[in-house]
């Protein structure tokens, strides 16, 4: 397992987003979340050995847990990480994104019905935006489809939109007291 960031930075975009570690890793660290800039790992899976061979080993790459995928400022960007996600077939990259209204926005022009190595996990929180998100997600060319309910703020009822989605990942917000 690799993670991927080639940049960091995210906006809040969504209910959950008032509990979101990203933003407040960053502000621990003082760090301007609001400022999305590209990282010295944006090349990190074509990266090779003196050898000839990759650095990232194959496996699952967690990609953009620092960010979103397809948040907007990385438009830029996004094309050059399609065509090192395509290079390296030994590797399933798995994104969650807040922002599934924006993927056909986002997607390479060979997409066509999806990359056989991408895992795309739309991240919902509460039922207004799981009837929303999943809505959209439901249709979209993709061929290995995931929910995450994370922060789950409150009851759901998904399972109106469980065809064709390989994995449901639920975890409620916890508050400790300090």
């Amino acid at each position: 397992m690799a993670m991927w960031n080639p940049w960091r930075g995210c906006k809040k975009c969504s209910d959950g987003c008032l509990h979101c570690y990203i933003h407040k890793g960053d502000s621990k660290r003082e760090v301007n979340t609001n400022d999305i800039i590209k990282t010295k790992d944006f090349e990190k899976p074509i990266e090779k050995l003196k050898n000839g061979n990759y650095k990232m080993k194959a496996g699952i790459v967690y990609l953009c847990f620092s960010t979103d995928f397809l948040i907007e400022e990385a438009d830029g960007w996004r094309n050059d990480c399609w065509k090192m996600i395509k290079e390296r077939q030994d590797c399933t990259f798995l994104f969650l994104t807040k922002r599934i209204d924006r993927f056909i926005k986002c997607i390479p022009d060979d997409w066509n019905d999806g990359y056989d190595n991408v895992v795309v996990c739309c991240t919902i929180e509460n039922q207004k935006n799981a009837d929303y998100k999943l809505e959209i997600f439901k249709d979209l060319p993709i061929k290995h489809k995931c929910i995450t309910a994370q922060p789950l703020l409150e009851k759901i009822n998904i399972e109106k939109y469980l065809d064709n989605i390989e994995l449901v990942v639920c975890r409620r917000r916890i508050c400790y007291k300090c």
